[in-house]
This record gives structure tokens, sequence and C-alpha cells, in this order.
């Protein structure tokens, strides 16, 4: 606990032992052109004091601060085919300004924006808060801090400097339809072990049963992934030492029946490390390995970004949940190369450029429906300067890259960042995606989300547009005051989630990050101490049908004539 307290807002400098290993990466036969990072501890959430500043260990006595009431607000279509999805409900989750109540005025960056719908409510999880709500209205019926919620399911945890129980966060949830039941994972009291709850019933507000492995003995598991199917659970997570240098990665497997019966055990558990020693000879277990969920009788599928070359892996888990599990050999899906993404644009002249759109990592999580399987990831299109969502249809047999598109990289002058992805059981995908750029007219940080219909060969065509949010201020930097320099590394997301509600295929919930107002007399918190605040923001999508085979022809003339009158009236679409 103390170790995540002292953590420092940039990175930890990169041992000698780690730049001979990006060296020794540069060279290998599928050798990166980009470094991205990857050896590199970011220090995990950055804890901010009542006064908005870094908390370097000693305890901050507690000053209190102002908070704001959650604004409202729906999203509207911005181009496309506007009878291929509409907005149903739209409104704002948990912000820093709630977790700061919750904690006595303690707060994260970045909040780790999380959330997934189930049979009745949608389900937030954030470092610092959690929150329940009504999917039938939206009101919402509970928010907790992380760290109560964590005691109340049976795991200790640490204590903020004030004596309120603090959780290590880097949470993620899911709700699993086979069961009823929900899963949330983070990070345990010692950061080198992973907690996991599940309900015992399909609410979310509980009760909750609860249990915890070692992920990473003696050092941190950081940055656990999570991702279900008919076998097991899956969970990856990126190690560093005692002295945060990278030793390598872990694919942790779960028996299914251990996780989701009476008491969740991991009594099966299996995992697969692998030390830094063997990536430098050539091993590629893939950086924050994400295993893929699957719906169907499908299992044992893991699709990550590779670590010894800008492109993406596949391989599987054989008789994952058994003792007997292995680990199939690794295919590489080809896809184009890219380079080093930068901070993401804004339009501030005093903190133009300070929004960390992290690597290229798979940072949510990846689907498979129907043989084919779904990931996005923040990527730089090679010689340009701007981050693009790039996402993928591959063949969950063959591993045959069948389409790979982008979200921007076409030179409108955006940044593109902390892409999701669902895919329903017809094939509609849904990706939910921040936007930021310098233009003062409509570059301020924004949540969209495009959609997407299913072609007979598998690949995509992109059916419409949609503005979810815009962020309250033009100028975000969080750890320091508003209307100065930006300190420290500026950390957003670390992700953003797409869920198909369970009882209705054409409904998708998303959620995604935004930034609140300053924390100012000026924006309504006399007395605040003038930080800049993250919030969250939540919307549920809902599609039309898929139309019959016979109309696409028609539907891409008018998707590309929609497209043409959208590019020549976004300044004014956006902005109204």
């Amino acid at each position: 606990m103390q170790q995540r307290m002292n953590a420092r807002g940039g990175a930890t400098k990169m041992s000698l032992l780690a730049a001979a290993a990006l060296a020794l990466l540069a060279s290998s036969a599928t050798a990166r052109t980009n470094v991205p990072g990857y050896l590199d501890y970011d220090g995990g959430a950055q804890l901010l004091g009542p006064n908005d500043q870094p908390v370097t260990g000693s305890p901050a006595s507690y000053l209190g601060s102002g908070f704001g009431a959650p604004t409202s607000g729906g999203g509207k279509f911005v181009a496309g085919n506007p009878a291929a999805a509409s907005i149903g409900l739209s409104f704002e989750g948990v912000s820093q300004y709630d977790t700061r109540t919750l904690n006595g005025g303690f707060s994260f960056i970045p909040p780790d924006t999380m959330g997934a719908v189930g049979a009745s409510q949608f389900m937030e999880t954030t470092n610092g808060g959690y929150a329940v709500y009504d999917k039938a209205t939206g009101v919402r019926t509970q928010l907790i801090s992380d760290g109560v919620f964590w005691t109340a399911a049976g795991q200790p945890q640490g204590t903020y400097p004030n004596g309120l129980p603090l959780a290590n966060g880097d949470s993620r949830v899911l709700f699993d339809s086979r069961s009823q039941k929900w899963i949330v994972e983070s990070f345990a009291a010692n950061l080198d072990s992973i907690q996991i709850a599940v309900s015992t019933t399909s609410n979310a507000l509980g009760p909750w049963k609860s249990t915890s492995f070692t992920g990473f003995s003696g050092g941190i598991a950081d940055y656990p992934t999570l991702a279900i199917d008919s076998k097991a659970v899956y969970i990856g997570t990126n190690n560093f030492d005692s002295s945060s240098n990278y030793a390598g990665e872990t694919l942790n497997v779960i028996s299914r029946a251990d996780l989701f019966g009476a008491a969740p055990t991991t009594t099966s558990l299996k995992q697969f490390f692998t030390p830094l020693s063997s990536i430098l000879s050539g091993a590629d277990p893939g950086y924050a390995i994400q295993g893929v969920n699957q719906l169907g009788n499908d299992y044992g599928k893991i699709l990550s970004v590779s670590i010894q070359g800008p492109d993406l892996i596949r391989y599987n888990v054989n008789n994952p949940g058994t003792a007997a599990a292995t680990l199939s050999n690794v295919t590489y899906l080809g896809t184009t190369p890219y380079d080093t993404n930068g901070p993401g644009r804004q339009p501030s002249a005093l903190n133009p450029r300070v929004i960390d759109t992290l690597d290229d990592r798979v940072s949510s999580a990846v689907w498979e429906r129907n043989g084919l399987i779904y990931a996005v990831h923040t990527v730089t299109p090679t010689g340009t300067d701007h981050t693009a969502i790039v996402w993928t249809v591959s063949n969950a047999a063959t591993n045959v890259l069948i389409q790979e598109g982008t979200v921007g990289g076409n030179g409108d002058g955006f940044d593109y960042y902390q892409g999701s992805i669902a895919v329903n059981a017809s094939g509609q995908v849904v990706i939910g995606y921040d936007r930021s750029g310098s233009d003062p007219l409509d570059g301020t940080i924004t949540f969209f989300a495009q959609t997407f219909n299913p072609q007979k060969s598998g690949s995509l065509v992109n059916t419409g547009t949609f503005l979810l949010h815009i962020s309250n201020t033009n100028d975000y930097h969080n750890g320091s005051v508003d209307g100065q320099p930006a300190t420290g590394r500026q950390r957003w997301g670390d992700y953003s989630q797409v869920t198909v509600d369970p009882n209705n295929i054409e409904s998708f919930w998303m959620i995604g990050e935004f930034a609140r107002e300053p924390n100012d007399a000026a924006n309504g918190h006399p007395g605040g101490t003038g930080g800049t605040r993250w919030g969250t923001w939540i919307a549920d999508l809902n599609l039309a049908a898929v139309p019959e085979p016979g109309t696409w022809a028609m539907m891409l003339l008018g998707f590309g004539l929609a497209g043409a009158a959208a590019r020549r009236a976004r300044r004014t679409v956006v902005e109204a």
C-alpha cells in the first residue's frame, strides 16, 4: 500500500537492464520501430491529497473541498444513417468530485473508467468509487468507495492517511450471462496479488463473495485484465519487481466453475509466467494479455498486442480451467505497422498537448461472435503525428485478419484514443472512444461512438457516428490548479468499455471518460482548490436490426453521401 501511496505521477526511469532489453527487442526478427515504454512502470494510479497535490507518503490532513452536483445532458447523432441507431439513456457516472467526497478529500488519477450492463442494472467501477444504476431509468441506486466495497466482500484493505479504507484500483467488471452473476477484479491490498469478487445473484447491490491469489510474488502484478468464456476466466498481468523493473507477463486461467459456484475459489488457478529473460530470447506472450470474451461454446482464445513488434498476436489456451492447460504457438495477425503514440491535443494555450493517450496495448475487452474476434487499440499511423483507433476483425479458427479499419487517422487534425468495442449476436459492432484536438471550435475532449453492420464476408461497414458528451473544460490537467501549466503525467483512461445488454442484443451500453469543470468558485465550487477533475459518462445506444443483404448497395451509397455532408458540416454539428 505504501508503495502505491508513494507512486510518482511520471514513469519510473528504466534500469540498465530494461534499457538493454529494449535494445534487444529492437534487434529481434519482428523488431519494433517504436518504443512504447512497456518496460517502464507507470507507478499505478496517482493519489492526490485534499489540496490536489500528489501524496508523497507523509499523511496529509483533511482540508475539505468543494463538490459539484452531477451534470445532465444527452447525446446526438452526428453522421451516417440516422435510422441505424438511436441514443437511449445518456447520463453522468462517477466523477472525481464523488470519489473525493467518499474518501475524505483524496482521489486518484486516472479513473480507470470501467462498467458493464447486466440483467437490470449498469455497474461502474473507478479508482475510488463504485456505483450501480437502474438500466431502465438511469437512476443511481448505490455509490460507495471501492475500499468499502472490497471490505464488505471480505478482502482486507489499506487505508488513506485519514483512516478510510483504500483499495488499490485497476478494477474491471463484467456481467456473466451464463451464471447471471457479476464479477469484479482489482489489485489486492498487496500489489503482488489480485482480488476477485462475485455477486451471489444478478443484483449488483450484493451480497458479494470474494477470493484472491498471488499474481507476482514479491513484486507488482500490474494492469490486470479480465475475460470470461464457457470454460474459464482469464486475467493477464504486466509484472514488475520490487524495484519497479519490468519482469515479464503472466496469464492466469481459473475454471469458471470455481469462481461462479457457491463461493469463489482459485483452486484451479493455472499461471503461465513468461519472464523477461524468455521475452529477450524472442518469446511473445503479448503485453497486457487479453483473453477473448465468448458467449458461445468456443473457449481458450487470447488476443493481445505483440511485445516483439507493432502487431497483434493470437494464441490459444488448450484445456482451460484444468491442470492440463497448455498454450499453443503464437500467430502474428500482420496488422499495418505504426509508430509510438504521443500526447493528445486540446485547445489550451497553457497545456495544448498533455493528455496521455497510453501506448498501443489492447486496453479494453476483446470479444468473439460467430467465429470472429473483434478488438481495438490506439496507435499512431506511420508518418503521422495524431493517434487513431484501429479496429480489427479476425477469424478465430484460422487467425486470418479479415479486416482492419481506423477511427481517425485521416488527417483531420484530431487525436482519437481510449477506444473500446463490443459485438452482438447479429455481428453488429459499436466502438466508443474519446476525441480531441487543437481547434477551439471542436477540439475539446469529447466522448463519441461509431456503429457498424456486418457484411457476408465478415467485414464491417460504418453506419453512423454519435456524439455522447463534451467535456466541461478545454484545459484538462490534474494534480495542478486551473490556469497553470500541467505538472506530472496527465493520465487518461486507462480504459473504457462497451457491453451488450444480455436481454436485448440491439442495446449497447458504453462508458468513457470526460473532463469536468475546475474545482473553483468561478465554476460553482466556493472554497475549492482550483484543480481540474475527471468525470465518466454512460450511454445506451440502440441499434436497428441488420438489414437484408439486398439493401447493402443502396445503404453503402447513402453512407458515403451522408459522410461527405457530415464532414462539411462538422464544426457546426459538434458545436451545436
